[in-house]
């Protein structure tokens, strides 16, 4: 058909202004239904893609009709009401709410939910897919594996699928499980003799949601349960969402047979937030809490605080509202300082090379020979380009003593590793935000 040739060229030039994972993931599943003069009508599969594609995508489209198509027509986007039962791993399907399903407990906590989650550009893609996900929108990410550091948020967003997903969908069996309470439940069945129902229960829910995977790694029997747990719930079709602190190839010691599986899905990360995300949490918790944080103090504590998990955030505020209502003083930057002083970046603290690379390889959890080893592996060469990058910018030492703090590498390899850095940062906000981060762990 005519339009789903246009539909095509679209697709193809959309690659021209978004990244091939945004083409993929939100315009590759529209179609156009109709091309009548003055107006494209754009089909989406639900009203979350719609709503989506409308804020974030819609000029673009109308740039490429008008500029690329000539077409210049308006574009008006509609959900399909087709219901698709039957369908392929990738493409989209809608659940079935009538599904007969006694009383199920779900182990979710339902202070987590989207509406009190920040969103920003580090953690927006993994957002955005565990919003699809609880639109009840299964199959296309399953998995769904979110990794991320240590309070980033990778537990509040998993409860928030399920609670959004116990709302719309409320026959459904969830269960989120940390991998500690898989293996503790494992165990205890193993004793008592009732493993029967150990994967009884786990086999038969539609929703799985398992955090902290990562620490599944080395132990076998626990390993061995939730492989066969994870095949039988992909096989039926049921979803699966997965949390770690790693990308799946990087976790040690997890069994191949896994992490080749965890990468059958979508895999999506969470940065540490930047200092306007941190702020926007502040000011977020603040409103919960019914703290009175003004702006400008949430932006000190956002540049200022030596945490860039929000765990960490949320404890020192918590901490300075006790303070003040402790000591009856008003919250401003002064008392923040005073009371906080511990928890604040030292920034006149002296820096020399131990600092930094201490710094990287903290932040990068590799260790310094291995910065200095002959490795290219990218979980290796990046931390030590970065390193290089730091060192110079930092102490300003000459391109042979980087070299040589860094396994006796030549000048001009140092060079080309910082230039790679310095591009890389004109564009790519995540690195600069990593290298942030890595600055501010120097002056703990």
């Amino acid at each position: 058909m005519a339009e789903n040739r246009i539909w095509e060229e679209v697709l193809k030039y959309a690659g021209k202004h978004l990244s091939d994972q945004i083409v993929e993931t939100w315009l590759k599943p529209l179609s156009i239904k109709e091309l009548r003069g003055d107006l494209v009508t754009i089909i989406a599969p639900n009203k979350f893609y719609k709503n989506w594609v409308e804020d974030k995508y819609l000029n673009v489209l109308k740039k490429i009709f008008t500029e690329e198509l000539t077409i210049d027509a308006d574009i008006a986007i509609e959900i399909s009401d087709h219901k698709v039962e039957n369908v392929e791993k990738n493409v989209p399907v809608y659940v079935n709410k009538d599904i007969n399903i006694p009383k199920f407990t779900t182990n979710l906590n339902k202070q987590y939910n989207f509406e009190n989650f920040v969103v920003g550009s580090s953690n927006q893609f993994a957002f955005s897919a565990a919003s699809a996900v609880a639109e009840g929108y299964f199959h296309t990410y399953n998995p769904l594996f979110i990794y991320g550091g240590v309070g980033l948020g990778k537990t509040h967003i998993m409860h928030a699928i399920g609670n959004k997903l116990i709302k719309s969908f409320p026959k459904l069996k969830i269960l989120y499980i940390s991998s500690e309470s898989f293996t503790n439940e494992m165990i205890y069945s193993l004793k008592s003799k009732s493993m029967d129902s150990f994967r009884e229960k786990y086999r038969n829910i539609d929703v799985l949601l398992f955090d902290d995977v990562q620490f599944l790694a080395g132990k076998t029997r626990s390993t061995e349960e939730f492989f066969y747990t994870f095949n039988t719930l992909y096989d039926e079709q049921k979803q699966i969402v997965i949390t770690s602190d790693k990308t799946p190839d990087e976790i040690p010691e997890m069994e191949e047979r896994l992490t080749s599986r965890f990468a059958w899905g979508l895999i999506a990360d969470i940065q540490p937030p930047n200092v306007e995300e941190k702020t926007a949490i502040l000011l977020k918790r603040a409103e919960i809490m019914g703290i009175n944080l003004s702006d400008e103090i949430a932006l000190f504590l956002a540049e200022n605080l030596k945490g860039d998990n929000v765990r960490e955030l949320i404890g020192a505020l918590i901490r300075l509202s006790a303070y003040a209502s402790f000591n009856s003083e008003p919250l401003s930057i002064d008392f923040a300082k005073k009371c906080l002083d511990r928890f604040l970046i030292k920034k006149d603290k002296p820096v020399n090379p131990e600092s930094v690379l201490d710094a990287v390889c903290s932040y990068f959890n590799v260790k310094i020979s291995e910065l200095k080893s002959k490795k290219r592996t990218k979980s290796i060469s990046l931390p030590r380009q970065i390193a290089m990058y730091i060192l110079r910018d930092k102490l300003n030492i000459s391109l042979q003593e980087v070299g040589e703090l860094l396994g006796g590498r030549d000048h001009s390899t140092v060079l080309h590793s910082i230039s790679q850095i310095e591009s890389k940062m004109k564009k790519d906000q995540e690195l600069k935000t990593i290298i942030t981060n890595i600055n501010k762990l120097i002056y703990k």
